[in-house]
């Protein structure tokens, strides 16, 4: 009974070990060129760090990977698991999260990022925002990559640099409107509990430039 039950046990865990191996290696890449030595001072992807994260395929696959994003081609990147090469995803992603990133605009440490939302301005349903706030409300994070040219005083040399910008949507009744996150925005976006949630941000002295604060506002009225 007892080798039985070792028995079960190892073919447990070989199945385990099996699927881990699986959902660790069920993507496929291409080969992807990042444009370093252009001209263009500055970084064109999110953070100077590749990070672990977790992808969701638009066939409904899943993986993890070692990942970055090209912000400036809206375009996430992978660290091949065999060589480290650069390369991006041939299955369309719906959407992917990182964990433990820093960025200068925001104090998430973990952040999920989305596409499939309507056209907006100069995005379109391809485009990955950063979901803040979750529900059927959604505060979207979007970050954009420009380049900016500047000659210096009494010289002819143009210097050009990645510079970032970002700004906010509000995602209801399936339309997108960009907002400056305020208390007044954002206790009109959750009007319709307004009551508690004027209560909730009374009481938790609710900071509305920050991210973390946000998420959790948001997850604090999808509750309700």
């Amino acid at each position: 009974m007892k080798r039985y039950k070792f028995f079960c046990i190892a073919a447990l865990l070989l199945l385990c070990a099996q699927a881990k191996a699986q959902y660790l290696s069920d993507y496929t890449g291409r080969p992807y060129y990042l444009k370093t030595n252009d001209g263009i001072q500055g970084s064109a992807l999110l953070t100077d760090n590749w990070l672990k994260g977790t992808v969701d395929f638009a066939n409904g696959k899943t993986a993890n990977a070692i990942l970055n994003y090209n912000v400036y081609g809206d375009e996430l990147l992978f660290k091949s698991p065999q060589d480290s090469s650069v390369q991006a995803f041939v299955e369309p992603v719906k959407s992917f999260s990182i964990k433990g990133i820093t960025l200068e605009g925001s104090d998430q440490t973990d952040m999920n990022f989305s596409s499939g939302f309507p056209a907006v301005d100069d995005q379109t349903a391809k485009t990955f925002y950063q979901v803040v706030g979750d529900g059927k409300v959604k505060l979207l994070h979007y970050y954009k990559k420009k380049v900016q040219e500047s000659t210096g005083f009494a010289s002819q040399i143009t210097t050009k640099t990645f510079i970032t910008a970002t700004s906010y949507y509000l995602f209801a009744d399936n339309k997108m409107t960009k907002i400056k996150p305020s208390q007044k925005t954002i206790l009109a976006a959750l009007g319709d509990k307004a009551d508690k949630i004027q209560e909730y941000v009374k009481a938790n002295k609710v900071d509305f430039k920050s991210d973390a604060a946000l998420a959790k506002l948001f997850s604090y009225y999808s509750s309700l």
